[in-house]
């Protein structure tokens, strides 16, 4: 069976014009209240020429924020959450490719002691 045929074509192949986006994921844990991270964090990702394109709340204890970056300014991002008191573990390594911009993904879990906010959906039908 011919490379083609088993899925092993290059992306360019496909799409020439296309360029090909690297991923790479970040986890924080803080004490600080979740709206304050959450704005702190996207406001990181935007100072760095980057911009949210998905997020997920999980109650009180856990957000995830997708987003995109050039590549250029991973380490100034890196760098910009230290400052903020965040203290970022990478998981894995950062893909090197430096003519395009990366996908990444903040896992931010928050610490404390308040219980899981929870909301009443009324009955409906």
């Amino acid at each position: 069976m011919s490379e083609m045929g088993q899925n092993k074509c290059p992306a360019n192949y496909l799409y020439p014009k296309a360029k090909i986006v690297k991923f790479f994921r970040v986890s924080v844990m803080t004490s600080m209240e979740r709206n304050e991270a959450i704005t702190k964090i996207s406001d990181a990702i935007g100072h760095n020429g980057g911009w949210i394109v998905n997020h997920t709340l999980l109650s009180n204890v856990a957000a995830t924020l997708n987003f995109e970056l050039p590549y250029i300014q991973v380490e100034d991002f890196l760098t910009k959450l230290k400052e903020l008191s965040f203290y970022p573990v990478v998981e894995g390594d950062v893909p090197q490719t430096k003519e395009s911009d990366l996908r990444g993904q903040v896992t931010v879990t928050f610490m404390h002691n308040k219980p899981d906010l929870k909301r009443t959906i009324p009955a409906f039908g």
